[in-house]
């Protein structure tokens, strides 16, 4: 798939199937994530696979009871949990470098995902 044809097709899925998903298949999708651009190289983003149903209805509960999220976390066969260590992107010798303050393991995070759902598209 071309990069352009899978950045115009990705779409936000919230119907998924119940087929397994490997763990080949995660690999690749958390190595993609991995070459994600983060601040000054840091890398503050961390995954959690999550297959326990148990593990997927306490991450249901964080979500707002309209989030139309809410079903498909847990009909999903997998949910990757996308985290951030907080106080290092941005940061020099535990100083915030911009006006940001802590906030910029938010992009580092949403740089990953999108290379993940790239990923996972294609």
């Amino acid at each position: 798939m071309e990069l352009m044809d899978a950045i115009k097709g990705r779409r936000s899925i919230r119907k998924f199937k119940t087929d397994p998903v490997s763990d080949k298949d995660i690999e690749i999708l958390l190595e993609a994530a991995r070459w994600d651009p983060s601040c000054a190289n840091t890398q503050v983003v961390r995954w959690i696979v999550v297959r326990d149903r148990d593990t997927k209805l306490k991450l249901m509960e964080t979500l707002s009871q309209t989030n139309p999220a809410r079903d498909a976390m847990i009909a999903a066969p997998v949910v990757l949990a996308v985290c951030a260590e907080r106080g290092r992107a941005g940061f020099k010798k535990g100083e915030p470098v911009t006006d940001k303050g802590d906030s910029l393991y938010m992009f580092d995070a949403a740089l990953a995902v999108q290379n993940l759902t790239l990923m996972a598209h294609a």
